[in-house]
């Protein structure tokens, strides 16, 4: 992605929103007059149609010892979705006939739950109109179940309107929006929640997805199986239904926010199938990929025709085998996996999550399980499962060595804090404390992001991806109390396969002087003492980092001390480092970090310049890398 245009669409968009208001607003789900009548609709059409599979061709999809694992798998499953598949592929009546038991059976619950909503929703819609042509489920039974399911259906549609970042609003919608899709057109209640669920995607949800641009407002495990695959499926389902080419328009007119948003699920997964971690992360499956994640990736890669898709499709089959798929999403298997006719291409090796206005950079030396991976995150605050982290980074290899906290027991606990993450106290203080997720359209939060509770926390000021290294760099300033700083610019160099340089240079306010400011690193075990003593070693059990420091550094000797959250914080402690001609309010902090494994060889040497008050030069060996220390605030190579 080129970074100038980025910034230029960044500004028209944020320009036209404060000028009209809506430009978000997509129009994506077309009006209820064009949805297709035959059976299915959902996922899958009657005749060949480049918006859905075929029944024709789910049928004749070879029936080798995979598909009839996973076939008697459905038989035995409880799950009307699984009984409705295998009464399409087999004819079975009673397959079909349990399918509808099961769904006439249904009571509305006396308390409602945001997973009961997703899961029975999304699994009665699918069911209900991959059954519609079973000649048992007649327009009685038909009629019957539906007036058991709405009024679920719509409580799901009022917990949809509310804050459009949050998982629960997404599980709530897109439970809804499947059920819906496949009840349109059957009675006059259907068609009104039909246009109150098409408005509320049309007109608050889609335009939250399309403004966030990649970007996910909530932690990966959250972000995945909450929200980004509820907005895919209501994608996918309406493209089916209408037979439209929404992904198109999505690419065409919108930006292509939903590929972004793909691809940000692609880099975001490790080799040891966890997700990077930020924010409150889960423990167990939900954590990294689980039942759901091979299915629902697959569906997308569908939809998308991605190349990378396929690939990691390739890369979680060879490590997963065919226990990747389990529970009722094993239908994607044999609707979309067994569909894939595309050509694998392994993806970019590094990707910005968002834009300007807020951004996670993730690089990594390669995609093979030895691969170190370098995250940086600089956005603005999207709701309580995000911490007061920005600025920071986290780098995994073979596990993690500088540590996000890597699971929670409860929200805004002892994990969301600064002084948990790899980023910066500033005379002793965390940033701010952001608090807010009620906002139903993208003209409420932009109102709170800069006013009101002040959302407004981070900022990209440039990236680059340049083959053998990449760079990051980010404004947080307006992450603290604006008493302490004026400018707090962290620039973040990757020179693959194992260093990383990071560059901090703080402003203080106009007549006043910058207070202590705190460095920290948070690592998995407690660090062993190392030879100069201006070096930090710490150990994964499998992978080192290795820290550098100036020699001059008033940083030095570092504090240490085990956390919280399970992790051990370095802290080192700046009150002024002078270079050249740099001003007294300026602070300016340089620190090399080395990745690598017993046997693998010296790191660089590094070779520190400073040249100036405008950049900073830094020679690792034979390669040099300037900083600039003023907008564009660019990292280059310089020999």
């Amino acid at each position: 992605m080129n970074f100038r245009c980025l910034k230029v669409y960044v500004s028209v968009a944020l320009l036209a929103l404060s000028l009209s208001g809506s430009i978000y607003a997509a129009g994506l789900i077309p009006p209820l007059g064009s949805i297709r009548q035959d059976r299915p609709r959902l996922l899958l059409r009657p005749a060949e149609t480049p918006y859905a599979v075929s029944l024709e061709r789910l049928r004749r999809a070879p029936q080798d010892a995979d598909y009839e694992k996973l076939l008697a798998q459905l038989r035995e499953s409880r799950s009307t979705v699984a009984l409705a598949m295998v009464w399409l592929l087999t004819g079975d009546r009673t397959a079909a006939d349990s399918a509808i038991a099961r769904m006439s059976r249904y009571e509305e619950p006396s308390e409602y739950d945001t997973f009961h909503i997703h899961s029975r929703l999304t699994e009665f819609g699918l069911a209900y109109d991959w059954l519609c042509t079973y000649d048992g489920f007649t327009p009685q039974v038909r009629a019957e179940i539906r007036r058991r399911v709405m009024p679920t259906a719509w409580h799901g549609y009022r917990n949809s309107r509310d804050h459009m970042f949050h998982n629960y609003v997404w599980m709530s919608a897109g439970g809804t929006a499947i059920w819906t899709l496949a009840v349109a057109g059957e009675d006059a209640e259907a068609d009104s929640l039909f246009g109150a669920v098409s408005r509320r995607f049309n007109e608050g949800l889609f335009p939250a997805m399309r403004y966030l641009d990649g970007l996910p407002s909530e932690p990966l495990g959250y972000w995945f199986y909450y929200d980004f695959s509820p907005c895919m499926l209501t994608v996918l389902a309406a493209e089916s239904a209408f037979e439209q080419d929404l992904a198109g328009t999505i690419r065409d007119q919108q930006g292509d926010w939903l590929r972004r948003h793909f691809l940000n699920m692609i880099h975001g997964v490790t080799p040891d199938l966890r997700f990077i971690t930020w924010g409150d992360m889960q423990s167990g499956s939900n954590g990294g990929i689980t039942i759901q994640y091979a299915g629902l990736m697959d569906a997308a890669t569908w939809l998308l025709k991605s190349p990378e898709g396929a690939w990691m499709s390739r890369w979680l089959a060879e490590k997963r085998g065919l226990e990747r798929f389990r529970g009722w999403t094993q239908v994607f298997y044999l609707i979309y996996t067994r569909n894939l006719d595309l050509q694998p291409a392994q993806p970019a090796l590094s990707f910005l999550a968002g834009n300007k206005q807020a951004g996670h950079f993730m690089a990594r030396s390669g995609w093979d399980d030895d691969a170190t991976i370098v995250t940086f995150r600089c956005t603005d605050h999207y709701g309580d499962h995000n911490h007061h982290d920005q600025g920071s980074f986290i780098i995994y290899r073979k596990g993690l060595l500088a540590v996000d906290p890597p699971v929670y027991r409860q929200v805004r606990g002892p994990q969301q804090p600064t002084s948990m993450h790899n980023t910066l106290l500033i005379g002793g203080q965390e940033q701010r404390d952001c608090r807010g997720q009620t906002f139903q359209t993208i003209e409420e939060f932009e109102a709170n992001r800069t006013g009101g509770p002040r959302l407004e926390t981070g900022d990209i000021l440039f990236y680059k991806e340049a083959g053998d290294w990449a760079a990051v760099a980010g404004q947080f300033a307006q992450a603290y109390d604006s008493t302490l700083v004026a400018s707090c610019v962290r620039q973040l160099l990757f020179v693959r396969p194992g260093t990383v340089v990071v560059v901090d240079y703080l402003q203080a306010p106009p007549g006043k002087t910058l207070p202590p400011v705190q460095w920290l690193l948070q690592v998995p075990n407690k660090p062993e003492e190392a030879v100069p003593p201006e070096e930090i070693l710490v150990s994964n059990d499998s992978s080192f980092l290795k820290m550098y420091t100036d020699r001059a550094s008033a940083g030095y000797p570092p504090e240490i001390k085990a956390t919280e959250v399970k992790s051990w914080t370095v802290s080192l402690n700046y009150n002024q480092m002078k270079y050249g001609e740099m001003p007294v309010d300026r602070l300016l902090m340089v620190h090399q970090l080395q990745v690598g494994a017993e046997g693998e060889g010296e790191p660089f040497k590094s070779i520190q310049v400073y040249s100036g008050k405008d950049y900073y030069d830094l020679k690792l060996d034979d390669r040099a890398f300037r900083f600039d220390l003023k907008p564009p605030w660019e990292v280059r190579q310089t020999e």
